[in-house]
Order: C-alpha cells, then sequence, then structure tokens
C-alpha cells in the first residue's frame, strides 16, 4: 500500500518559473504513482493575490498555520509525509510536526549567498544586501529548516552544503529527472521552422543561451567571448538568449535545442542546470563552465574552465567549422549527449525519490 504524501508550499508559481515547475513536476508524477510506494494525499498552497499588508500576514502567520491544521487532519486519515516543495518555504515547517517532514533543496543562494571570483571580477551569487524583513524572512526559513527531518537536495554540491550547515540532518541525492521521449529527436524530431526563421536566422551558425540576465549566468562573458571570435567567424553565428530577451513555448524551446549548434552556458554557480539537461536530452551539444553544479549534469568532455576565455572561443569556433563543412546540412543528433541525458531519467528520479522518502519513515 503507498504512504500517502502531503505536498505543501506557498504561492501557487506557475509552470513557467523554475521552483513552480519543479512543484507541479512533483505533484503530477505522484498523483500517477511514480514514486514507488507513495502516493499523493493532496496539496496546500495559496493564490498570489493581495496587497503587502495581506501578503506580509499570509507568509508570516495565516498559511503556517493552514499547513499545521492540514497536517494535523492529514494524519487522522494516514498520511505519513509532509514534503515543502522548496527551500523558500521552509518557514512552512511546523513546529513540534505531528508528521516527519522533508524539504527540497534547490539552492541555498539565497540563504547563503557567495562570491565566486572569475576572470572578468567577482560574481555576486545571491543577495547579500538585504532589508529588514527579509532577513527575518531568512532567519525563519533557517529556523524551518532546523526542524525538517529530510533535506531531499538535486545535487552533490548542493547536499554538501546542507550537510556543512546541518551536519546531523539526514540527506539524499535526487537529481532532476526529465521524460526523454518527449524532446527525443528521432521518435520527437520538432520541425524546424518552428525555430529557424521566426526566431533565429536560418542561415546562419545557431547557439543558444537559456536563462535569465543576473550577473550567475554570465551573459557578458559569452558577449565577451563572442567579440572575440575571429570577423569571419563572428559574423556567421547567432546567439539567442532564452529567457533574458526572448520567449518560446515549450514546443519551440524543444526545436531550438534540435536544431542549433549547441547550448553554450557559462554559468557561475547552479543549484542544477537543467536547461543542460534539456538540451542533452534533445540532442543538442553542450559546452558549459566546470563549476557546480551543473558539472554534475554535462557530459565531462564538454565541460570547459570557467574563466579561460581562449578555450571557450576554440570551442566556439570548432562548432562553426563543423557547421561550415556540413554546408547547411541539419546538425545530426548529438549521441553522447543523449547517453548523458539517460542518466537522469524519470525512472532513476522516481527511485531515488522513493529510496529517500522510505529511509525516512523507517
Amino acid at each position: 500500500m503507498a504512504h500517502p504524501v502531503l505536498v505543501a508550499r506557498g504561492g501557487a508559481l506557475s509552470r513557467t518559473s523554475g521552483l513552480g515547475r519543479a512543484h507541479h513536476d512533483l505533484v503530477d508524477r505522484l498523483t500517477v504513482g511514480m514514486v514507488p510506494g507513495f502516493s499523493l494525499h493532496g496539496v496546500v498552497e495559496h493564490e498570489l493575490e493581495g496587497g503587502a499588508a495581506a501578503r506580509y500576514y499570509r507568509r508570516r502567520r495565516g498559511h503556517p498555520a493552514r499547513v499545521l491544521k492540514a497536517v494535523k487532519v492529514a494524519k487522522e486519515s494516514g498520511t505519513r509525509l509532509l514534503h515543502i516543495s522548496d527551500q523558500e518555504q521552509a518557514h512552512l515547517v511546523p513546529k513540534e510536526s505531528p508528521l516527519p517532514v522533508s524539504v527540497t533543496i534547490h539552492d541555498l543562494f539565497h540563504i547563503a549567498p557567495r562570491v565566486v571570483n572569475l576572470s572578468e571580477g567577482p560574481v555576486q551569487v545571491g543577495d547579500v544586501e538585504v532589508g529588514r524583513a527579509r532577513r527575518r524572512d531568512l532567519e525563519l526559513l533557517m529556523e524551518g529548516l532546523a526542524r525538517a527531518d529530510l533535506f531531499i537536495c538535486i545535487s552533490d554540491a548542493t547536499r554538501t552544503e546542507v550537510q556543512q550547515m546541518f551536519p546531523d540532518k539526514l540527506t539524499a541525492i535526487v537529481p532532476h529527472g526529465t521524460e526523454l521521449e518527449y524532446s527525443d529527436p528521432y521518435e520527437k524530431g520538432r520541425a524546424a521552422t518552428l525555430f529557424l526563421g521566426p526566431k533565429a536566422p536560418g542561415d546562419k551558425c545557431n547557439l543558444l543561451f537559456v536563462g535569465s540576465d543576473e550577473p550567475r549566468k554570465r551573459l557578458a562573458f559569452l558577449d565577451m567571448i563572442l567579440e572575440g571570435l575571429a570577423d569571419d567567424v563572428r559574423e556567421e553565428i547567432h546567439l539567442t538568449r532564452v529567457g533574458a530577451d526572448v520567449r518560446l513555448t515549450d514546443e519551440e524551446l524543444i526545436a531550438a535545442y534540435q536544431h542549433c549548434e549547441a547550448l553554450l552556458f557559462p554559468s557561475a554557480a547552479e543549484g542544477f542546470g537543467l536547461p543542460v539537461l534539456e538540451a542533452m536530452a534533445a540532442g543538442c551539444p553542450v559546452l558549459a563552465s566546470d563549476l557546480p553544479a551543473h558539472n554534475e549534469v554535462a557530459a565531462e568532455g564538454r565541460l570547459l574552465p570557467a574563466d579561460d576565455a581562449d578555450a571557450w572561443r576554440a570551442a566556439i569556433s570548432e562548432l562553426h567549422s563543423t557547421w561550415k563543412t556540413r554546408g547547411g546540412l541539419p546538425r545530426p543528433p548529438d549521441e553522447e549527449a543523449l547517453a548523458q541525458a539517460a542518466e537522469f531519467s524519470l525512472g532513476a528520479w522516481s527511485e531515488h525519490l522513493g529510496d529517500a522518502w522510505s529511509e525516512l519513515l523507517e
């Protein structure tokens, strides 16, 4: 018999945000029985509405009280576990919880901000200077994390940080999983016209960046790299900045992965680096900085020294040369990327999560 799990978070973020997507994926997979030994009891969340005073009260008092009430009711019906779907909602871990509590830790960038020193200068990861309300918010998050029983970490790097902060807590590594069949370039190839033409020129060596424009994503570094290429190479390269400049639907993004020459991912720090996995699952070559935690996801041969501009330019020039040699023919799927993506299947994710929760309930 499957153990019911109550899932809680704060505001009902949509799938378009990273944390929102991870939450919805978890709920969907529990709903269909994908996690062995566990099922979904229900979800506690609130709508994103109201003025500043209402939001403040709801986050500090109203919603935590609602979660505690839901936990008590759920326990009476046989629910075995409360799961908080991201660390930014750790204040929802009840004091003296009637049920064991797990929390997914995607990263600790805002709870424990840091500076990564690279050749272009210091890169800020997380907010160091915050107001009084946010400082109190962070204190409540730390108190909530201290009450949790299990931390579900999405990478080994994140787990290492968590263990340094909470050395006596139970931790487990549960990397993101992806539905490999959904973006398989052989079985589910998308039309090139979804990307080439409306979103990117069809006569260029198309490269892709996926992410926001926050400093840790290092778009300025990427611009510097491209500007330093030989003139004849630079003129034939087009970089599409998805997220920072361009919005794509899910179908358009898969088409972009399947038909661009490579994903460029120079990030200074990631909790996981989901675009790297999504690109590889679509058969897209990846060039990524050798920094945590996306260096746990990308194939080892596709990692570049984070601040070696010459290495990045050489790798991009090689991509251009290969594109030029093909003479307009489409890029074949990258078999190394597909093989690496297969390590992060939904089956592996389900098994890891089921094992972690089972250990907690033993």
